[in-house]
């Protein structure tokens, strides 16, 4: 459990950077367009180099993905109050908040296990 929490965001990022490097193979191979899959390879290729670089131990690449993740946490959060579609859903709410408070503890493990905020 403890590698779990101390590598969790990594693991995310790269299956979107996975994600994102399929969708520039399927546009620019299979539908044979040129202008559009540079706009899924650039951030692609950022996310990628911060996975590499947070994997190598680079306090300023974990501090990214942290930050990165607590934001979206955070609007996970709003969305709760705020959301119109999430409204319609009985129990998306509720899943809803079940899914922060399990993305806010393992932020909480995340940081404390790679000590990010200790001098």
């Amino acid at each position: 459990m403890e590698n779990v929490k101390k590598n969790w965001p990594e693991f995310l990022t790269a299956l979107v950077c996975a994600g994102l490097l399929w969708k520039v193979f399927e546009q620019s191979v299979l539908e044979h367009h040129f202008i559009i899959p540079t706009t899924f390879f650039a951030p692609a290729v950022i996310l990628g180099n911060v996975v590499y670089y947070s994997r190598k131990g680079h306090k300023w690449a974990k501090l990214a993905l942290f930050w990165a993740f607590v934001i979206g946490d955070f609007c996970s959060f709003l969305a709760i109050f705020y959301s119109p579609s999430l409204a319609k859903i009985s129990s998306g709410p509720i899943i809803v908040a079940v899914l922060v408070l399990i993305f806010t503890y393992l932020l909480y493990g995340y940081q404390k296990s790679n000590e990010l905020f200790k001098d």
